[in-house]
């Protein structure tokens, strides 16, 4: 699953563990929780906002799911192609004299 990382809560677990809590944005803009034990988190933490790649399973508590994360990774960021193309045209010696 894919998703934007929203916001992460840590805390430790009875054993003084360090475990979190994420909350993401999917590619429908539908919000989904997701768990990550001290063994995944350990080998994959989170490296700050972005967009992430999700692997895990699915489950449900109290009537609500959220999934138990295996593994994770952030994917890179790549500027948007479409947009470069629009960007303004540097300003040519012909613009300057004008003023």
């Amino acid at each position: 699953m894919v998703g934007t990382l929203v916001t992460t809560i840590q805390l430790r677990n009875i054993r003084g563990e360090l475990m979190q809590f994420g909350t993401f944005l999917d590619t429908n803009n539908d919000f989904f929780d997701t768990v990550h034990f001290p063994s995944s988190l350990q080998v994959w933490s989170f490296k700050g906002p972005g967009v992430y790649l999700l692997l895990g399973r699915i489950t449900k508590e109290f009537g609500f799911p959220s999934m138990e994360v295996e593994k994770m990774d952030k994917l890179p960021f790549r500027k948007n192609i479409s947009l470069q193309r629009l960007s303004l045209p540097k300003e040519s010696k012909v613009n300057k004299s004008i003023r």
